[in-house]
Protein backbone atom coordinates (compact mmCIF):
# COMPACT_ATOMS: atom_id res chain seq x y z
CA UNK A 1 0.00 0.00 0.00
CA UNK A 2 2.93 2.28 0.64
CA UNK A 3 4.10 1.86 -2.96
CA UNK A 4 0.64 2.64 -4.34
CA UNK A 5 0.42 5.72 -2.15
CA UNK A 6 3.77 6.91 -3.47
CA UNK A 7 2.58 6.56 -7.05
CA UNK A 8 -0.65 8.37 -6.23
CA UNK A 9 1.33 11.22 -4.74
CA UNK A 10 3.54 11.14 -7.82
CA UNK A 11 0.52 11.50 -10.07
CA UNK A 12 -0.83 14.45 -8.09
CA UNK A 13 2.47 16.34 -8.09
CA UNK A 14 3.13 15.53 -11.76
CA UNK A 15 -0.36 16.65 -12.79
CA UNK A 16 -0.33 19.89 -10.81
CA UNK A 17 3.14 20.92 -11.99
CA UNK A 18 2.30 19.90 -15.58
CA UNK A 19 -0.72 22.23 -15.48
CA UNK A 20 1.51 25.04 -14.19
CA UNK A 21 4.07 24.41 -16.94
CA UNK A 22 1.36 24.33 -19.62
CA UNK A 23 -0.06 27.59 -18.32
CA UNK A 24 3.33 29.30 -18.56
CA UNK A 25 3.79 27.90 -22.07
CA UNK A 26 0.45 29.36 -23.14
CA UNK A 27 1.34 32.74 -21.59
CA UNK A 28 4.71 32.67 -23.37
CA UNK A 29 3.04 32.22 -26.75
CA UNK A 30 0.46 34.95 -26.00
CA UNK A 31 3.20 37.46 -25.10
CA UNK A 32 5.18 36.64 -28.24
CA UNK A 33 2.06 36.75 -30.41
CA UNK A 34 1.29 40.27 -29.22
CA UNK A 35 4.90 41.47 -29.36
CA UNK A 36 6.54 40.08 -32.50
CA UNK A 37 5.77 40.72 -36.13
CA UNK A 38 4.09 37.98 -38.15
CA UNK A 39 7.39 36.86 -39.70
CA UNK A 40 9.25 36.86 -36.38
CA UNK A 41 6.45 35.02 -34.59
CA UNK A 42 6.37 32.43 -37.38
CA UNK A 43 10.14 31.94 -36.92
CA UNK A 44 9.73 31.29 -33.19
CA UNK A 45 6.70 28.99 -33.57
CA UNK A 46 8.48 26.98 -36.26
CA UNK A 47 11.56 26.74 -34.04
CA UNK A 48 9.56 25.51 -31.04
CA UNK A 49 7.58 22.98 -33.04
CA UNK A 50 10.58 21.59 -34.88
CA UNK A 51 12.47 21.34 -31.60
CA UNK A 52 9.59 19.51 -29.96
CA UNK A 53 9.04 17.17 -32.90
CA UNK A 54 12.72 16.45 -33.50
CA UNK A 55 13.41 15.91 -29.81
CA UNK A 56 10.52 13.47 -29.50
CA UNK A 57 11.21 11.68 -32.77
CA UNK A 58 14.97 11.33 -32.49
CA UNK A 59 15.45 10.75 -28.77
CA UNK A 60 12.04 9.79 -27.38
CA UNK A 61 12.62 6.08 -27.92
CA UNK A 62 16.05 6.17 -26.30
CA UNK A 63 14.60 7.95 -23.28
CA UNK A 64 11.79 5.40 -23.03
CA UNK A 65 14.27 2.53 -22.91
CA UNK A 66 16.36 4.33 -20.32
CA UNK A 67 13.35 5.13 -18.14
CA UNK A 68 12.15 1.52 -18.21
CA UNK A 69 15.54 0.06 -17.33
CA UNK A 70 16.30 2.70 -14.72
CA UNK A 71 12.91 2.19 -13.06
CA UNK A 72 13.50 -1.55 -12.91
CA UNK A 73 17.04 -1.06 -11.65
CA UNK A 74 15.85 1.13 -8.79
CA UNK A 75 12.98 -1.20 -7.88
CA UNK A 76 15.38 -4.16 -7.65
CA UNK A 77 17.86 -2.22 -5.53
CA UNK A 78 20.79 -2.62 -7.93
CA UNK A 79 23.70 -0.38 -7.05
CA UNK A 80 25.35 -0.25 -10.48
CA UNK A 81 25.38 3.26 -11.98
CA UNK A 82 22.76 4.13 -14.57
CA UNK A 83 23.18 4.49 -18.34
CA UNK A 84 22.46 8.23 -18.27
CA UNK A 85 25.75 9.28 -19.88
CA UNK A 86 25.53 6.77 -22.74
CA UNK A 87 21.87 7.55 -23.38
CA UNK A 88 22.43 11.30 -23.41
CA UNK A 89 25.41 10.86 -25.74
CA UNK A 90 23.49 8.76 -28.25
CA UNK A 91 20.52 11.15 -28.24
CA UNK A 92 22.74 14.19 -28.72
CA UNK A 93 24.52 12.48 -31.62
CA UNK A 94 21.20 11.81 -33.35
CA UNK A 95 20.11 15.43 -32.92
CA UNK A 96 23.40 16.74 -34.31
CA UNK A 97 23.08 14.41 -37.29
CA UNK A 98 19.52 15.62 -37.87
CA UNK A 99 20.75 19.23 -37.72
CA UNK A 100 23.39 18.60 -40.38
CA UNK A 101 20.84 16.80 -42.54
CA UNK A 102 18.35 19.64 -42.06
CA UNK A 103 20.92 22.22 -43.17
CA UNK A 104 21.72 20.15 -46.28
CA UNK A 105 18.03 19.80 -47.19
CA UNK A 106 17.35 23.50 -46.61
CA UNK A 107 20.32 24.38 -48.83
CA UNK A 108 19.23 22.07 -51.66
CA UNK A 109 15.64 23.38 -51.53
CA UNK A 110 16.79 26.98 -51.20
CA UNK A 111 14.76 27.63 -48.05
CA UNK A 112 15.27 30.96 -46.31
CA UNK A 113 16.45 34.29 -47.68
CA UNK A 114 20.15 33.43 -47.74
CA UNK A 115 22.80 31.07 -46.44
CA UNK A 116 23.20 33.05 -43.23
CA UNK A 117 19.52 32.80 -42.36
CA UNK A 118 19.46 29.06 -43.02
CA UNK A 119 22.58 28.50 -40.95
CA UNK A 120 21.23 30.63 -38.09
CA UNK A 121 17.90 28.79 -37.98
CA UNK A 122 19.48 25.33 -38.06
CA UNK A 123 22.12 26.28 -35.47
CA UNK A 124 19.58 27.81 -33.08
CA UNK A 125 17.17 24.93 -33.62
CA UNK A 126 19.86 22.32 -33.01
CA UNK A 127 21.12 23.95 -29.81
CA UNK A 128 17.54 24.41 -28.56
CA UNK A 129 16.70 20.77 -29.31
CA UNK A 130 19.90 19.52 -27.65
CA UNK A 131 19.07 21.47 -24.51
CA UNK A 132 15.42 20.40 -24.49
CA UNK A 133 16.33 16.73 -24.98
CA UNK A 134 18.88 16.88 -22.16
CA UNK A 135 16.32 18.46 -19.84
CA UNK A 136 13.80 15.75 -20.78
CA UNK A 137 16.42 13.10 -20.01
CA UNK A 138 16.89 14.58 -16.53
CA UNK A 139 13.11 14.62 -16.02
CA UNK A 140 12.82 10.95 -17.06
CA UNK A 141 15.73 10.07 -14.77
CA UNK A 142 14.12 11.58 -11.70
CA UNK A 143 10.75 10.03 -12.55
CA UNK A 144 12.42 6.63 -12.74
CA UNK A 145 13.97 7.35 -9.34
CA UNK A 146 10.39 8.00 -8.07
CA UNK A 147 11.34 11.66 -7.51
CA UNK A 148 8.23 12.92 -9.30
CA UNK A 149 8.21 16.27 -7.53
CA UNK A 150 11.78 17.05 -8.57
CA UNK A 151 11.03 16.06 -12.16
CA UNK A 152 7.98 18.33 -12.19
CA UNK A 153 9.94 21.25 -10.78
CA UNK A 154 12.48 20.90 -13.59
CA UNK A 155 9.63 21.06 -16.10
CA UNK A 156 8.26 24.19 -14.42
CA UNK A 157 11.73 25.77 -14.36
CA UNK A 158 12.00 25.27 -18.12
CA UNK A 159 8.67 27.07 -18.48
CA UNK A 160 9.99 29.93 -16.33
CA UNK A 161 13.05 30.26 -18.58
CA UNK A 162 10.96 30.50 -21.76
CA UNK A 163 8.50 32.90 -20.12
CA UNK A 164 11.39 35.12 -18.99
CA UNK A 165 12.66 35.34 -22.58
CA UNK A 166 9.15 36.26 -23.75
CA UNK A 167 9.14 38.94 -21.06
CA UNK A 168 12.37 40.39 -22.45
CA UNK A 169 10.76 40.53 -25.88
CA UNK A 170 7.66 42.22 -24.45
CA UNK A 171 9.88 44.81 -22.75
CA UNK A 172 11.48 45.59 -26.12
CA UNK A 173 14.88 44.13 -25.24
CA UNK A 174 14.57 41.44 -27.94
CA UNK A 175 13.16 42.69 -31.22
CA UNK A 176 13.56 39.82 -33.69
CA UNK A 177 12.53 36.19 -33.95
CA UNK A 178 16.18 35.19 -34.29
CA UNK A 179 17.06 36.95 -31.03
CA UNK A 180 14.17 35.34 -29.16
CA UNK A 181 15.09 31.93 -30.58
CA UNK A 182 18.74 32.40 -29.63
CA UNK A 183 17.84 33.29 -26.05
CA UNK A 184 15.48 30.32 -25.90
CA UNK A 185 18.38 28.08 -26.94
CA UNK A 186 20.79 29.72 -24.47
CA UNK A 187 18.31 29.53 -21.58
CA UNK A 188 17.31 25.91 -22.14
CA UNK A 189 20.95 24.97 -22.75
CA UNK A 190 21.98 26.56 -19.45
CA UNK A 191 19.23 24.67 -17.65
CA UNK A 192 20.42 21.45 -19.28
CA UNK A 193 23.94 22.08 -17.97
CA UNK A 194 22.55 22.50 -14.46
CA UNK A 195 20.21 19.49 -14.34
CA UNK A 196 21.72 17.01 -16.82
CA UNK A 197 25.47 17.61 -16.93
CA UNK A 198 26.13 16.46 -13.33
CA UNK A 199 24.21 13.23 -13.96
CA UNK A 200 26.16 12.61 -17.17
CA UNK A 201 29.51 13.27 -15.49
CA UNK A 202 28.72 10.97 -12.58
CA UNK A 203 27.92 8.06 -14.96
CA UNK A 204 30.50 8.63 -17.70
CA UNK A 205 32.63 5.68 -16.56
CA UNK A 206 29.71 3.23 -16.79
CA UNK A 207 29.75 0.67 -19.57
CA UNK A 208 27.00 0.68 -22.17
CA UNK A 209 25.57 -2.78 -21.57
CA UNK A 210 23.82 -4.59 -24.42
CA UNK A 211 23.32 -1.34 -26.36
CA UNK A 212 27.06 -0.76 -26.63
CA UNK A 213 29.39 2.03 -25.67
CA UNK A 214 27.33 4.79 -27.30
CA UNK A 215 24.00 3.65 -25.89
CA UNK A 216 22.34 2.93 -29.24
CA UNK A 217 21.65 -0.59 -30.47
CA UNK A 218 18.87 -2.80 -31.71
CA UNK A 219 16.46 -2.02 -28.87
CA UNK A 220 17.02 1.73 -29.10
CA UNK A 221 16.53 1.58 -32.88
CA UNK A 222 13.16 -0.18 -32.45
CA UNK A 223 12.01 2.36 -29.86
CA UNK A 224 13.20 5.21 -32.08
CA UNK A 225 10.93 3.85 -34.82
CA UNK A 226 8.10 3.83 -32.28
CA UNK A 227 8.97 7.36 -31.19
CA UNK A 228 9.05 8.68 -34.77
CA UNK A 229 5.70 7.05 -35.52
CA UNK A 230 4.17 8.41 -32.30
CA UNK A 231 5.50 11.92 -32.93
CA UNK A 232 4.21 11.78 -36.50
CA UNK A 233 0.86 10.49 -35.27
CA UNK A 234 0.36 13.59 -33.13
CA UNK A 235 0.67 15.91 -36.14
CA UNK A 236 -0.38 13.60 -38.97
CA UNK A 237 -4.09 14.36 -39.40
CA UNK A 238 -3.56 18.11 -39.22
CA UNK A 239 -0.86 17.86 -41.90
CA UNK A 240 -3.23 15.79 -44.04
CA UNK A 241 -5.99 18.36 -43.62
CA UNK A 242 -3.57 21.11 -44.66
CA UNK A 243 -2.43 19.13 -47.70
CA UNK A 244 -5.83 17.92 -48.88
CA UNK A 245 -8.35 20.62 -47.84
CA UNK A 246 -8.62 24.39 -47.34
CA UNK A 247 -7.68 26.88 -44.62
CA UNK A 248 -11.13 26.71 -43.02
CA UNK A 249 -10.74 22.96 -42.55
CA UNK A 250 -7.28 23.47 -41.06
CA UNK A 251 -8.63 26.05 -38.61
CA UNK A 252 -11.56 23.81 -37.62
CA UNK A 253 -9.36 20.76 -37.09
CA UNK A 254 -6.65 22.72 -35.31
CA UNK A 255 -9.20 24.26 -32.93
CA UNK A 256 -10.65 20.82 -32.17
CA UNK A 257 -7.16 19.55 -31.35
CA UNK A 258 -6.75 22.42 -28.88
CA UNK A 259 -10.05 21.55 -27.23
CA UNK A 260 -9.18 17.85 -26.95
CA UNK A 261 -5.80 18.67 -25.40
CA UNK A 262 -7.65 20.56 -22.66
CA UNK A 263 -10.13 17.72 -22.14
CA UNK A 264 -7.25 15.22 -21.86
CA UNK A 265 -5.35 17.36 -19.35
CA UNK A 266 -4.56 14.65 -16.73
CA UNK A 267 -3.43 12.05 -19.29
CA UNK A 268 0.28 13.07 -19.57
CA UNK A 269 0.63 12.72 -15.79
CA UNK A 270 -1.10 9.33 -15.89
CA UNK A 271 1.24 8.12 -18.64
CA UNK A 272 4.28 9.31 -16.68
CA UNK A 273 3.31 7.43 -13.54
CA UNK A 274 2.18 4.30 -15.42
CA UNK A 275 5.46 4.17 -17.33
CA UNK A 276 7.34 3.98 -14.05
CA UNK A 277 4.80 1.75 -12.26
CA UNK A 278 4.82 -0.92 -14.99
CA UNK A 279 8.62 -1.06 -14.79
CA UNK A 280 8.70 -2.08 -11.13
CA UNK A 281 10.02 -5.55 -10.43
CA UNK A 282 6.70 -6.96 -9.23
CA UNK A 283 5.14 -6.11 -12.61
CA UNK A 284 8.14 -7.18 -14.69
CA UNK A 285 8.28 -10.59 -13.03
CA UNK A 286 4.60 -11.53 -13.28
CA UNK A 287 2.43 -12.00 -16.37
CA UNK A 288 -0.56 -12.38 -14.07
CA UNK A 289 0.09 -8.98 -12.44
CA UNK A 290 0.33 -7.32 -15.84
CA UNK A 291 -2.93 -8.81 -17.11
CA UNK A 292 -4.64 -7.98 -13.82
CA UNK A 293 -3.55 -4.36 -14.17
CA UNK A 294 -5.00 -4.18 -17.69
CA UNK A 295 -8.37 -5.56 -16.56
CA UNK A 296 -8.49 -3.49 -13.38
CA UNK A 297 -7.64 -0.28 -15.22
CA UNK A 298 -10.28 -0.82 -17.93
CA UNK A 299 -12.92 -1.72 -15.34
CA UNK A 300 -12.19 1.24 -13.08
CA UNK A 301 -11.46 3.86 -15.74
CA UNK A 302 -14.12 2.88 -18.30
CA UNK A 303 -17.40 3.98 -16.62
CA UNK A 304 -16.23 7.39 -15.31
CA UNK A 305 -14.38 8.15 -18.56
CA UNK A 306 -17.48 7.28 -20.59
CA UNK A 307 -19.69 9.45 -18.40
CA UNK A 308 -17.35 12.45 -18.33
CA UNK A 309 -16.47 12.38 -22.03
CA UNK A 310 -20.12 11.83 -22.93
CA UNK A 311 -21.12 14.96 -21.00
CA UNK A 312 -18.26 16.88 -22.63
CA UNK A 313 -19.44 15.74 -26.08
CA UNK A 314 -22.97 17.02 -25.36
CA UNK A 315 -21.72 20.30 -23.87
CA UNK A 316 -19.57 20.88 -26.97
CA UNK A 317 -22.70 21.39 -29.06
CA UNK A 318 -23.28 24.71 -27.27
CA UNK A 319 -19.86 25.53 -25.85
CA UNK A 320 -17.74 25.48 -29.02
CA UNK A 321 -19.99 27.89 -30.99
CA UNK A 322 -19.80 30.25 -28.02
CA UNK A 323 -16.00 30.09 -28.06
CA UNK A 324 -15.45 30.58 -31.80
CA UNK A 325 -18.57 32.61 -32.55
CA UNK A 326 -19.88 29.91 -34.86
CA UNK A 327 -17.11 30.48 -37.43
CA UNK A 328 -15.99 26.84 -37.51
CA UNK A 329 -19.04 24.59 -37.16
CA UNK A 330 -17.06 21.51 -38.18
CA UNK A 331 -15.08 21.80 -34.95
CA UNK A 332 -18.03 20.34 -33.04
CA UNK A 333 -18.27 16.95 -34.84
CA UNK A 334 -14.47 16.76 -35.12
CA UNK A 335 -14.12 17.28 -31.38
CA UNK A 336 -16.80 14.66 -30.66
CA UNK A 337 -15.02 12.14 -32.89
CA UNK A 338 -11.71 12.90 -31.15
CA UNK A 339 -13.44 12.18 -27.84
CA UNK A 340 -14.15 8.65 -29.10
CA UNK A 341 -10.43 8.21 -29.77
CA UNK A 342 -9.69 9.65 -26.35
CA UNK A 343 -11.98 7.13 -24.67
CA UNK A 344 -10.29 4.22 -26.47
CA UNK A 345 -6.89 5.51 -25.38
CA UNK A 346 -7.96 6.13 -21.79
CA UNK A 347 -9.28 2.63 -21.10
CA UNK A 348 -6.13 1.07 -22.58
CA UNK A 349 -3.65 3.59 -21.14
CA UNK A 350 -1.27 1.15 -19.33
CA UNK A 351 -0.99 -1.29 -22.22
CA UNK A 352 1.75 0.41 -24.23
CA UNK A 353 3.83 0.66 -21.06
CA UNK A 354 3.22 -3.06 -20.45
CA UNK A 355 4.58 -3.89 -23.91
CA UNK A 356 7.66 -1.89 -22.95
CA UNK A 357 7.86 -3.84 -19.69
CA UNK A 358 7.79 -7.04 -21.75
CA UNK A 359 10.72 -5.67 -23.83
CA UNK A 360 8.69 -6.05 -27.03
CA UNK A 361 10.23 -2.96 -28.55
CA UNK A 362 10.24 -4.19 -32.15
CA UNK A 363 6.58 -5.16 -31.93
CA UNK A 364 5.57 -1.79 -30.53
CA UNK A 365 7.57 0.09 -33.15
CA UNK A 366 6.12 -1.76 -36.12
CA UNK A 367 2.53 -1.66 -34.82
CA UNK A 368 2.68 2.13 -34.60
CA UNK A 369 4.48 2.54 -37.91
CA UNK A 370 1.84 0.38 -39.62
CA UNK A 371 -0.95 2.42 -37.98
CA UNK A 372 0.52 5.65 -39.34
CA UNK A 373 0.70 4.21 -42.86
CA UNK A 374 -2.88 2.92 -42.69
CA UNK A 375 -4.06 6.27 -41.35
CA UNK A 376 -2.54 8.13 -44.30
CA UNK A 377 -4.34 5.90 -46.81
CA UNK A 378 -7.71 5.83 -45.04
CA UNK A 379 -7.69 9.55 -44.23
CA UNK A 380 -6.82 10.47 -47.82
CA UNK A 381 -9.77 8.48 -49.12
CA UNK A 382 -12.08 9.85 -46.42
CA UNK A 383 -11.08 13.45 -47.17
CA UNK A 384 -12.16 13.02 -50.78
CA UNK A 385 -15.53 11.52 -49.78
CA UNK A 386 -16.45 13.23 -46.50
CA UNK A 387 -14.14 16.21 -46.03
CA UNK A 388 -12.49 17.22 -42.77
CA UNK A 389 -14.89 15.25 -40.55
CA UNK A 390 -14.06 12.16 -42.62
CA UNK A 391 -10.38 12.59 -41.78
CA UNK A 392 -11.26 12.74 -38.08
CA UNK A 393 -13.39 9.59 -38.34
CA UNK A 394 -10.64 7.75 -40.22
CA UNK A 395 -8.12 8.72 -37.55
CA UNK A 396 -10.45 7.56 -34.79
CA UNK A 397 -11.01 4.17 -36.43
CA UNK A 398 -7.28 3.63 -36.91
CA UNK A 399 -6.63 4.69 -33.31
CA UNK A 400 -9.16 2.17 -32.03
CA UNK A 401 -7.52 -0.52 -34.15
CA UNK A 402 -4.07 0.45 -32.90
CA UNK A 403 -4.93 0.43 -29.18
CA UNK A 404 -6.86 -2.82 -29.63
CA UNK A 405 -3.83 -4.45 -31.25
CA UNK A 406 -1.54 -3.23 -28.47
CA UNK A 407 -4.00 -4.53 -25.87
CA UNK A 408 -4.20 -7.96 -27.52
CA UNK A 409 -0.42 -8.21 -27.68
CA UNK A 410 0.10 -7.05 -24.09
CA UNK A 411 -2.49 -9.56 -22.85
CA UNK A 412 -0.56 -12.40 -24.54
CA UNK A 413 3.03 -12.02 -23.33
CA UNK A 414 5.70 -14.26 -24.87
CA UNK A 415 7.11 -17.29 -22.99
CA UNK A 416 9.66 -16.48 -20.36
CA UNK A 417 13.26 -17.46 -20.95
CA UNK A 418 14.22 -20.42 -18.71
CA UNK A 419 17.66 -18.81 -18.23
CA UNK A 420 16.61 -15.21 -17.63
CA UNK A 421 18.84 -12.19 -17.96
CA UNK A 422 17.64 -8.73 -17.04
CA UNK A 423 19.86 -5.80 -17.86
CA UNK A 424 20.47 -3.57 -14.87
CA UNK A 425 20.61 -0.51 -17.07
CA UNK A 426 24.25 -0.32 -18.11
CA UNK A 427 26.35 -3.32 -17.32
CA UNK A 428 24.35 -6.22 -18.71
CA UNK A 429 24.82 -8.18 -15.52
CA UNK A 430 22.52 -11.13 -14.94
CA UNK A 431 19.56 -11.01 -12.62
CA UNK A 432 17.73 -14.10 -11.44
CA UNK A 433 14.31 -12.51 -11.55
CA UNK A 434 12.86 -13.37 -14.90
CA UNK A 435 13.64 -12.31 -18.47
CA UNK A 436 11.94 -12.69 -21.82
CA UNK A 437 12.73 -14.05 -25.21
CA UNK A 438 11.06 -11.89 -27.83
Amino acid sequence: MKRLSRFKRGFISTFVLDVVARGMSALTLILLLRTLSVADFAFVVLLLNIGQFLGSAATGGIRLRYARLESERISRGHEAPSAFHATLLSGSTLILAAGVLGLAVATVLGLGKDVGERLAFVAIGTVFTLGSAAVEMAIYHHQAQLAFLRAGLIQVTRGVVLLAVAGLATAGLLESGEAVGAYFAIGVGALALIVAAPLALSTRAATGGREGRFGFGRESAALTLYSIASAGWAYLDLFLVAALLDDTAVAAYGAALRYISIAMGPVPAMITVLRVRTSQSDMIDSDEAQIAMMKRWAKQAGPPALAILGLVAIAAIWAIPLIDGGRYPDSVPIFQVLLVSAFAQLITLPNTSLLLAQRRYNTLGWVNAAAVCVNVVVATISAELFGVVGIAVAGALVTIGQVSTVTLLAANPPPRDPTPVVETGISGQASASGGRSV
